[in-house]
């Protein structure tokens, strides 16, 4: 991370938590699946980029960061299907 101009102000985080806590309450109030996974898509993007810095990176590095949680996932996924079906 570059050492210039990536102080974040305290205001950020603050926005950050509320989108979060807003998305969270929306999920629950709505219950559909599809809107679940897309609320947990976007919660996982926001606590990438503000909490973990990641807008503040080179773009081969937030892609790379990126394609491993969602590689990570996919195998994690993949492992319980099996389970499911046995179900």
């Amino acid at each position: 991370m570059d050492a210039a101009g990536t102080d974040v102000p305290y205001r950020t985080y603050w926005r950050a938590w509320g989108c979060l806590l807003a998305l969270t309450l929306g999920m629950v109030l709505i219950g559909h699946p599809a809107v679940l996974l897309a609320g947990m898509t976007l919660k996982a993007a926001i606590i990438a980029f503000v909490f973990m810095h990641l807008k503040f990176e080179r773009a081969g590095l937030v892609v790379s960061v990126l394609v491993g949680i969602f590689a990570t996932s996919l195998v994690l996924f993949l492992l319980l299907i099996p389970d499911g079906l046995a179900m």
